[in-house]
């Protein structure tokens, strides 16, 4: 059961990190031009902090969860923000999504801590 979890974690990030490096590779670095320099960084850099944390799961569980649940928690504060505040999403439906995995990612963190895979 812990390596259906740690891979559910992996597949996940692994599809987040591939969104933010095609965004990248087809339209450039800072490719979100519609928002902040600072999120358009932040959107831009998790690209490889996405595919970090899969290696890292993978190779330093404890290291991997603790990066996953700081990465989550920041992205779905931020994005929060770019939807409430700035209004710049038109649909919340990334959102909830991304809300919804940051729930699964503390469950499975908790889970996970003290057992081995």
């Amino acid at each position: 059961m812990n390596k259906i979890l740690i891979f559910i974690l992996c597949i996940c990030f692994l599809i987040g990190g591939v969104i933010h490096l095609y965004d990248n590779i087809a339209f450039g670095v800072f490719p979100y031009n519609f928002a902040p320099l600072w999120m358009n960084a932040y959107w831009t850099l998790l690209g490889v902090l996405d595919l970090l944390i899969v290696y890292l799961l993978i190779y330093r569980l404890r290291t991997g969860l603790t990066l996953g649940l700081l990465v989550m928690f920041s992205d779905v504060v931020i994005n929060s923000y770019a939807y409430y505040i700035l209004a710049i999403f038109t649909e919340a439906y990334a959102l909830q999504l991304q809300s919804l995995f940051l729930g699964f990612t503390i469950a499975t963190s908790i889970a996970l801590w003290k057992r081995k895979v």
